[in-house]
Order: C-alpha cells, then structure tokens, then sequence
C-alpha cells in the first residue's frame, strides 16, 4: 500500500465513524477500528510520522453514568474524525506527488490552512477577514479559541456530526455577542446568551436581520439537550449544523 492508497483507505473508515456510533461504548468494533487505521498508517508513513502522532493518542472513556461514559465515547470518536480528516486534507493540500511525498513532513498548519481553504470556499470569506471583523476580540488567546473553535465547528458539521457543530457554532456567537458588548462598554441585560442578543437589539448594535439570525442559533442550541431529542423531527440536521456555522460569518459581518 502506497501513500495515495493510504488516504483512500483514512476516506473509506471516515464513512465507517456514524455506524460506530450508534453502538454501544462497551463494543469491540470501534478498538479494532482504530488499531487496524493506526497500523496502516504506521506501515505507510511510519511510527515517527506526523500522521502517526495524530492516531497515537490514547483516549479513555470517562464518566460513572451509562449516558456520560457513552457521551465520552462518541466525543472520543469525534476527535477521531478530526484527527482523520487534518490527515487526509493535509494531502489534499500539499499534493501526493512522489517528489514531494517522499521529502515533506506537513506540519500541524497545513490542517487549519486547509480547512480555511474550504470554509473560504463556501462562506466567502478569509481567516485573516474574518480576524479583521473581530478586531475588537484584542487578546491573542481569545482570539485563538475563536479561530479554533469556528474551525471545528465547520470540521463537525460537514463531517455530520449536527450536535456538537450548532453547540459549539452558538457559544462562538454568544462568545464574540459578549465580547463586543464589552469592547463597547455597555452592561449586558443579563449575562447569557439571550441577555446578551437583547442588549445589542436594545442599543441598535445588530441589523434586525442578523439579530433574528442571533435568535434562531439561539433557538438551535435549545435543541441540543437530550431531552428535547423526543422524535427524528427534533434531531438537528447536517443543514442546519452548517447554517448555524455560516451564522458566524453573517454575525461578525454586522460588527
């Protein structure tokens, strides 16, 4: 198996990950899955390889309840996907040309430059202009979450994992909503997500369509408790995950 052959098969088990986890946290599926992934990936690339250290992370179930520890296991299966995904892009970046495959070892950057390709790609719009929007986001740390985090959420939802996409997608917002109100020196009306669409509603701060848009992300992250997961209809979908991501471009546009 050479290294283009290698990524086809990383594209094939990423296909494998939604079966995965629907089964219980307890199964011997997944541990077969990720041993058979991580020895193929060692004989293509090598135990040393960036591509290997990606894999080579141990991640342990946590929890003492049955739903927290199977929480814990497709949150695990998550980072998975993500590891398998910076893999796979990164190649896609750099190309699998044997003059170039043989001498590059791509490093963690090509992953976040790759997935900011695409997110430009679709939203129209650039890391360092989406930096530019939240100029008022002054600490290089927060500023850091916040590009991390819009790229995750863009990674879960394209990869379907819906859930994780719109929570982490409404806390970016409900975060830059927070920050903006303090780079602006206005008190919040409460110091929540709701409070904080309210006070920028309040002081004219948000278009009243971005301000709707504020609401309805709002709404998708009442969604997300289990609870409220009764039927398939109240399941979030692979849609509305990404238009909860784009809602964070619309938003910072407005700043």
């Amino acid at each position: 198996m050479d290294k283009r052959e290698a990524i086809t098969y990383l594209n094939e088990s990423l296909k494998e990950i939604p079966a995965l986890a629907k089964l219980r946290y307890t199964n011997n599926e997944y541990h077969l899955w990720i041993q058979t992934i991580r020895g193929v990936v060692e004989k293509v690339f090598g135990k040393e390889s960036y591509e290997y250290q990606k894999l080579a992370e141990v991640y342990r179930i946590s929890g003492s309840y049955e739903e927290t520890r199977q929480n814990s296991y497709k949150h695990n299966l998550q980072r998975r996907a993500i590891a398998i995904l910076s893999i796979i892009q990164t190649w896609e970046t750099i190309g699998l040309e044997p003059e170039i495959k043989e001498s590059l070892e791509p490093p963690e950057s090509f992953n976040t430059r790759s997935n900011w390709k695409i997110i430009e790609r679709e939203f129209g719009i650039t890391k360092n202009k989406f930096g530019r929007k939240i100029n008022f986001v002054s600490d290089r740390f927060q500023r850091g979450i916040v590009f991390r985090d819009v790229e995750h959420s863009f990674v879960l939802a394209n990869l379907g994992f819906s859930k994780p996409a719109v929570i982490l997608a409404g806390s970016v917002i409900e975060e830059l909503l927070r920050l903006y109100l303090e780079y602006k020196n206005i008190s919040p009306l409460s110091d929540n997500f709701d409070g904080y669409i309210r006070t920028c509603e309040q002081n004219e701060l948000l278009k009243d369509s971005v301000s709707r848009l504020s609401h309805a992300v709002r709404q998708f992250r009442n969604l997300v408790h289990l609870s409220a997961e009764k039927t398939e209809k109240h399941t979030i979908s692979k849609a509305t995950a990404i238009g909860a991501v784009s809602s964070i471009f619309t938003i910072a546009n407005d700043f």
